[in-house]
């Protein structure tokens, strides 16, 4: 990834967000301003360092806390998708980003409510709806996975007797135990391809139908609800792990080219209609040669062509830090 730099370090200081965007839906509120400093030079990412503890309640009443003093560096957010939003410091998303990235970090509470209370964040920031509904399924799809799971743990008590001897005693004890799951192995061209046009296509879809739609599969159009998001995002994730994701034509469903750079050029789908899945043309040697963001479908004999019609540079990440003059 290459990443440019245009200051070492800055000062930043967020506004407050508003309560919820609509007076009709609360997502939860920040309760402080977030302050800290850019290290530009920080490797391998830069990284923002927290002032303050920075606090958010969600629409739930749980408060959710970043500590002052914590340095984050937005790997909780996919690296290639950076490509799309513009980095995880840019943007009415940054407050979100910091407490999503803490907790992605810590891994304290289960990833479906982090990835979740990301989503509820990012609302209460006044992010668009699809853009938001974007990013929650961008995360829970390729973004870091686990569990907390009961495990009982044998913990040894000892007691010091008389003769220099100790007399010890195991207990078993429950305790709450982080298991981490695997990720997307987006260094293999062929997945991080698919990534790509899977993404491009929620993308242009949410745009649009205005958050109303998520997705075009085989079978149909699937609506977009944060239940919908969060199993399709399961679905996905657990496909592009398989090693014969390339094969699985009919699961990967409605997918796009892609020339665009950024979230802010992606448009939406010809004639601001969602195409539909059976009349979409198959990934072929003769597809190459249309015009560019075109939807496609694969088949057995698209895998020879899939690197020939998506652009990897797509996920070319360029991080632009500017000083904010106060």
């Amino acid at each position: 990834m290459k990443f440019k730099m245009l200051t070492r370090i800055i000062i930043i200081i967020v506004p407050l967000a508003p309560h919820s965007v609509y007076a009709e839906e609360y997502f939860g509120k920040f309760l402080d301003q977030l302050r800290g400093v850019f290290i530009a030079e920080a490797e391998p990412r830069p990284e923002f360092k927290m002032e303050h503890d920075f606090r958010f309640e969600d629409p739930n009443g749980l408060l959710w806390l970043t500590p002052g003093g914590t340095s984050v560096d937005g790997a909780s957010i996919p690296q290639f998708f950076w490509s799309l939003i513009g980095g995880p410091f840019e943007g009415p998303y940054i407050n979100a980003s910091v407490i999503h990235d803490y907790y992605c970090r810590t891994k304290e509470r289960t990833a479906h409510d982090t990835h979740r209370n990301f989503y509820y964040g990012m609302r209460a920031s006044n992010v668009p709806e699809w853009k938001a509904d974007l990013m929650h399924w961008a995360v829970s799809t390729f973004g870091p996975s686990w569990k907390l799971e009961k495990r009982v743990v044998m913990k040894q008590s000892c007691v010091a007797t008389s003769d220099n001897f100790k007399t010890c005693t195991s207990i078993p004890t429950i305790e709450m135990v982080t298991v981490s799951e695997p990720p997307v192995d987006l260094s293999n061209p062929e997945v991080l391809a698919l990534a790509i046009s899977k993404t491009n296509s929620i993308a242009r879809t949410l745009l649009t139908s205005k958050g109303a739609v998520l997705d075009v599969s085989s079978s149909g159009q699937v609506n977009s609800t944060l239940a919908s998001i969060e199993s399709n995002a399961a679905t996905y994730r657990k496909l592009f792990q398989s090693e014969n994701v390339v094969n699985e034509t009919s699961r990967l469903g409605l997918l796009s080219q892609t020339s665009q750079a950024s979230l802010a050029t992606i448009q939406p789908w010809a004639g601001n209609q969602i195409p539909s899945y059976v009349q979409a043309d198959y990934l072929s040697p003769e597809f190459s040669t249309a015009t560019t963001e075109l939807p496609f479908k694969l088949d057995s004999g698209s895998r020879a062509v899939i690197l020939d019609n998506v652009d990897l540079k797509a996920a070319q990440t360029e991080i632009r830090i500017q000083e904010r003059m106060e």
